[in-house]
């Protein structure tokens, strides 16, 4: 990617960065930086496919090609470095001597005054502009000798900008790290503690407490108001965060128990013992006022026999023992009222269920009826894929085993052949792919003209049925 406007004469309508970006705005004197009319802002709207509108683009990138590669080679040789938050492009960052040394190359000399103010032309020979990307410098003859790359790392091509005011406003100081936040909180905490050791080294003289208060003046200074008041802040997180899961030897112990542990331990006991209560049935018996307990243990098995016979009396099966082995007859006490009741609604649940149980019967034949018909279609489709591969040998038909429909009357048998067209020839034409054989080759030849011998040359449909003629060929009888 080359300089296009290296042979183009510089115009006074000109802006300072239309030939250096080869611009492809050839209405406007401006480049497509200096006519931009959009408010500068940190990011900027960019489509990407699969995601859609983000704020991850530049200025420039919808610029044109040649501005786009200036502005991104000028970005990245600027040194110090800048983010692309901190650019308004054309004005920062500030292009001046970059062009001023880019249109010496392109005039071919540079004015130098000599000591006696008599201005001097000296020539500047180098790279073509033409195979030079826009945003660098052509290479000396030296360099081109030398083999160097034209890349954004040459020192040719990096100019030093001038600090903008943000970066004036921020601090010299390096930001102090959450690691010397605690040390100098643990200093503190230990220069308030009274000092129960006495300092029996001899002292060197005026010398060492010079020293002494030099370094205390300089560890004063570097802990200011504001780094102890996060230091604070940091040591009320810790604080906070013992109380929750306690102190580093109550952590480090074989039963520690994580307060997130036993949360969770006991929602998911909730939450088992629900589902349980859930899954259980409830048996519940209502209660009757007038029921009162059986007498004996008499009654009950009376009821229980009086309802094995109620349930039976519909079948036809003896269910008396033969005389021989049956039990002598048992005399029971009269039974209150209540056991009519428990008796009937024993019944009651017995009918319901053997309703049940039918109506279970009745799904599972239901079942059986669906997999047999499935069983009877996988074993069809299985059967018609043996015949097509060949596994299994086809029938063979013969004059003797037809399948065949009784033979047909000469009435039945004759068919006219005349042209549905002009009703005066033969038809001998068939149409593919409705298959009718109603045109005589006449009309044919004018209706659906054929390339190739029986392609159509044009859409055309059928007389009779209408539908879109593809192929159409000729019947000899």
């Amino acid at each position: 990617m080359g300089t296009l406007t290296a042979d183009c004469p510089r115009l006074d309508s000109h802006c300072p960065h239309k030939l250096a970006t080869s611009c492809r705005l050839t209405s406007t004197p401006n480049c497509c930086a200096c006519a931009d009319e959009r408010p500068h802002s940190l990011t900027y709207r960019v489509y990407i496919d699969g995601v859609g509108f983000v704020q991850r683009g530049t200025r420039w990138q919808s610029y044109c090609w040649f501005c786009k590669e200036f502005w991104t080679n000028r970005l990245a040789a600027t040194d110090p470095p800048l983010e692309t938050s901190q650019t308004r492009i054309p004005e920062v960052p500030d292009q001046t001597e970059f062009l001023a040394r880019w249109f010496e190359f392109h005039q071919g000399y540079r004015i130098v005054k000599n000591a006696d103010g008599e201005e001097q032309r000296i020539a500047v020979l180098g790279e073509e502009l033409k195979e030079v990307s826009p945003g660098f410098l052509p290479r000396t003859l030296d360099e081109m000798r030398r083999r160097v790359s034209n890349t954004a790392q040459r020192p040719a091509n990096r100019f030093r900008r001038r600090r903008l005011t943000s970066e004036d406003a921020r601090p010299n100081e390096p930001l102090q790290s959450i690691e010397d936040a605690l040390d100098e909180l643990l200093e503190l905490s230990s220069d308030d503690e009274p000092d129960t050791e006495v300092d029996t080294s001899p002292t060197t003289g005026p010398a060492h407490s010079d020293s002494q208060h030099t370094e205390n003046q300089s560890g004063e200074q570097v802990v200011s108001a504001a780094d102890r008041e996060f230091a604070a802040n940091v040591g009320q997180i810790i604080a906070g965060a013992t109380r929750i899961f306690g102190t580093r030897e109550e952590i480090d112990r074989d039963d520690y128990v994580s307060p997130i542990t036993t949360m969770y331990s006991r929602a998911y006991n909730a939450y088992y013992a629900r589902n349980n209560a859930q899954s259980r049935p409830e048996v519940t018996e209502p209660i009757r006022p007038d029921a009162e307990p059986p007498v004996e243990g008499q009654t009950t098995t009376m009821n229980i026999a009086e309802l094995d016979g109620t349930s039976d009396s519909g079948a036809n099966t003896p269910t008396d023992p033969p005389p021989t082995t049956r039990a002598p007859p048992t005399f029971f006490p009269p039974r209150p009222p209540t056991t009519y009741i428990a008796s009937s609604s024993a019944s009651e649940d017995a009918l319901a269920s053997a309703a049940e149980i039918r109506m279970s019967l009745e799904q599972l034949s239901e079942e059986l009826m669906l997999i047999r018909e499935a069983t009877e279609a996988v074993t069809g489709a299985q059967y018609a894929e043996a015949l097509r591969l060949g596994l299994v040998p086809c029938q063979e038909l013969n004059m003797d085993k037809q399948d065949r429909p009784p033979p047909l009357d000469d009435d039945d048998m004759t068919r006219k052949l005349a042209c549905s067209v002009c009703y005066c020839q033969l038809a001998d034409v068939a149409l593919l792919p409705c298959g009718h054989m109603v045109l005589c080759e006449w009309c044919a030849d004018t209706m659906i003209p054929v390339k190739h011998s029986h392609v159509p040359m044009r859409p055309s449909k059928c007389p009779v049925c209408r539908k879109i003629v593809k192929q159409r060929f000729r019947i000899r009888m």
